[in-house]
């Protein structure tokens, strides 16, 4: 997967192939989030599309959500890959996966999760070895219709100073005591975060986590949220389409249309569609 020999597709194909030997059911070949969020970006990265440009508006690109549209239809409405009713809100399916590991073949998660399975699940299992002995980790695999390349996504996050502030030079030494290896480490081992520090890399409690240093280079293939005011709206659409087509309520094609549509309607001269 990290070398992209392995793709998005032959991932789906796998998960067919399991589906149809009878060794996991009809729509656990593959899980994702139930419900909005950050994650569902790295799909539309990863068939080829951009958000931000040369301008504040944001860009809707038509041919990539095509794709990505296109393959999540065919894994919940061909294939049986995955459930068409996975996008029901429902995060207690941690722990229905946690509670027999081999009845799901692939599920799209966060580093974090490692730490939470093995926090509130596995305990009684063995915890951090069970899921060593029982779970991989990889990047999302290269959508060979898309880039070509595997991807991950990252949250970053970022302090800003108020102009308002009476003390800017006492809040900005608040943050950067606050940001240093050692908390931040802390921090990372007990939530399965990844590091956000460079000094990380090489700082030993960091490096001995097993967990983290072997996910260290996910960060290879990061991309990154939008930093727009129009993301929420941007977000909200593109997701519809995500829900209408793995609920089966529109074609992939429909459902492109319905999100331009939406997306016009909320933002105007602040999104331009890419054919």
């Amino acid at each position: 997967m990290a070398s992209g020999e392995f793709t998005l597709q032959d991932m789906f194909d796998t998960a067919a192939e399991a589906v149809d030997a009878g060794i996991v059911e009809p729509g656990d070949g593959w899980w994702h989030r139930p419900s909005n969020g950050p994650d569902f970006l790295y799909y539309y990265y990863g068939a080829g599309g951009e958000v931000t440009g040369g301008t504040d508006a944001l860009i809707f690109d038509k041919s990539a959500a095509l794709n990505v549209y296109s393959y999540l239809y065919d894994a919940a409405q061909v294939r049986n890959i995955i459930r068409p009713n996975k996008l029901d809100g429902d995060w207690d399916f941690h722990k229905e996966y946690t509670s027999s590991f081999e009845n799901v073949l692939f599920v799209f998660e966060g580093t974090w999760r490692w730490a939470s399975w093995h926090t509130n699940y596995l305990q009684d299992r063995g915890g951090e070895d069970y899921l060593f002995e029982n779970v991989g980790f990889a990047p999302i695999p290269a959508n060979a219709d898309g880039t070509g390349d595997p991807i991950t996504l990252t949250h970053p996050l970022v302090y800003m100073v108020s102009s308002q502030s009476e003390h800017p030079d006492l809040a900005l030494l608040l943050i950067s005591k606050a940001t240093v290896k050692e908390l931040n480490t802390t921090y990372a081992i007990e939530s399965g975060h990844l590091g956000v520090l460079k000094s990380q890399a090489d700082y030993s409690p960091y490096t001995t986590a097993k967990f983290l240093s072997a996910t260290l280079p996910l960060l290879d293939y990061t991309t990154f949220l939008p930093n727009s005011p129009f993301w929420s709206a941007w977000s909200e659409a593109y997701y519809l389409g995500i829900q209408a087509v793995e609920s089966g309520d529109l074609t992939p094609e429909e459902a492109v249309g319905v999100v331009v549509d939406q997306l016009q309607n909320e933002l105007g001269d602040n999104v331009i569609i890419q054919e």
